[in-house]
Order: C-alpha cells, then sequence, then structure tokens
C-alpha cells in the first residue's frame, strides 16, 4: 500500500487523479458518485485547491501535523 505525505492541497492531485485512473472512472462518473460537479473534480485534479483546503493545510503546517494519505494498490483491489 503506497504512502504519499501530503504537505499542501496540491499533493493530493496526482494521487486523486492516479486512483481515479486506476480504479476505472472518469471525471464525470466519480463527479456523480460523490455528488459533485465534473469541474470540481478537474480543479482537484490540476492541483487547484479550495479555499477550505488552502485554510486547512496551513493550520496543520502551523500544528506540526503531517497527513499521509494510503491507497490500496491494483492487486490489493482484487
Amino acid at each position: 500500500m503506497p504512502t504519499i505525505k501530503a504537505r499542501k492541497a496540491s499533493d493530493l492531485a496526482s494521487v486523486v487523479r492516479a486512483v481515479r485512473e486506476e480504479s476505472g472512472l472518469t471525471q464525470t462518473e466519480l463527479a456523480e458518485r460523490i455528488g459533485l460537479s465534473r469541474e470540481y473534480v478537474v480543479n482537484l485534479e490540476t492541483g487547484e485547491p479550495t479555499l477550505y483546503a488552502k485554510r486547512l493545510f496551513r493550520i496543520l503546517h502551523e500544528l506540526g501535523i503531517t497527513v499521509s494519505l494510503e491507497y490500496r494498490d491494483d492487486d490489493a483491489r482484487a
């Protein structure tokens, strides 16, 4: 299970895109599943952080909190 440290909102972009693509989902399909627009998913995958995400990561950084993302690889999904 790969682990990635996220220090800013844009660090999430490549992970979201890679896992979505590995899952065989289009941006539209993911957007429908989570109840958001395709545009939101596009912005997320291109590293366009929301105001909320920017603030959250500033707070986490100030408090010395590190965010680690773990996701299952293809073998674990089978």
